[in-house]
């Protein structure tokens, strides 16, 4: 299943960080599908080279459909286990499919240890430069009263908003944001029956962080803005149920490269994307540390 990381828990507390779909099933979906459709089940997935469903917008394979949220999701990604005395590193490896490419993503746990390091390269396999945006997807299980917590600095763009006129598309917004019927920086009831996707523009020097505060714990994330330049923050609050159930209630909190959510559109419309040169690489890290 393209990698995913299922399961993310303190074993100081028992928190279970990541969000679990209640009636999705795990199963392998062929190649094409729609992602929300057929594979939410939850979890910690990447998004690569777009996070939407697009046509590739670039020269020389322009027009080659990429499936919703990318190409990773839906075919199995080789596996190495790395075993030393004071750590573990799981790294998966997968082959682009539209695109000759090849993604690699490294997870690193030290004994003793409540961090994590990611570190991410994708090499080009041909003569052509490949655009991509990318962002990590982790969908966490949230509860009323967490706090959510970003740089003051940061410049969002609105992607999309549930139900229609909760905000208007044309403006920037900085943190905490002001959306009808929302107190940030803590999360509402369940019933808040809201949802809102958002992209930063590329953030500030040093100002590569986000996290969430629950009351015994808190999830936080550290990256360098030089390599991963933007967050994006997808919420879903008691709003939507996309497979026709009740409505989840979970948070993407998305450390990401590039105008969200469309390859297309951050080529064609906001020129905000990155590049793997030809017969190149690409790299860059994320670090993950839950705090008691």
């Amino acid at each position: 299943m393209g990698g995913k990381v299922n399961s993310l828990r303190d074993v100081r507390t028992g928190r279970e960080w990541l969000w679990r779909h209640p009636r999705f099933a795990y199963k392998r979906v062929p190649h094409g599908n729609s992602y929300v459709a057929n594979a939410d089940t939850g979890g910690w997935d990447e998004c690569f080279p777009s996070v939407a469903e697009c046509a590739y917008p670039s020269a020389p394979w322009h027009g080659a459909a990429i499936q919703d949220h990318g190409e990773l999701w839906s075919h199995p990604a080789e596996f190495e286990l790395d075993e030393q005395e004071g750590s573990v590193t799981l790294r998966t490896r997968s082959q682009g499919i539209i695109l000759p490419y090849t993604f690699t993503r490294s997870i690193t746990l030290a004994a003793n240890s409540a961090l994590i390091r990611v570190n991410y390269e994708v090499v080009s396999n041909s003569d052509q430069p490949i655009n991509y945006v990318w962002c990590i997807h982790p969908l966490l299980a949230i509860e009323p009263g967490m706090e959510l917590r970003l740089p003051a600095s940061a410049c969002f763009n609105i992607d999309s908003a549930y139900p229609e006129g909760l905000i208007s598309f044309d403006k920037k917004i900085q943190y905490p944001f002001d959306v009808s019927g929302l107190n940030f920086p803590f999360l509402p009831e369940t019933n808040a029956a809201r949802a809102i996707k958002l992209w930063s523009d590329p953030l500030p020097a040093n100002e590569g962080w986000a996290s969430l505060l629950a009351n015994n714990g808190e999830f936080q994330m550290r990256w360098d803005v030089n390599l991963l330049p933007q967050v994006a923050v997808w919420m879903n609050l008691g709003a939507l149920g996309m497979d026709g159930g009740s409505p989840y209630f979970n948070m993407g909190l998305e450390p990401c490269i590039g105008a969200q959510d469309s390859l297309a559109d951050a080529v064609n419309k906001y020129n905000l994307f990155a590049t793997v040169p030809p017969r190149g690489n690409k790299s860059w890290w994320l670090e993950i540390e839950i705090t008691a």
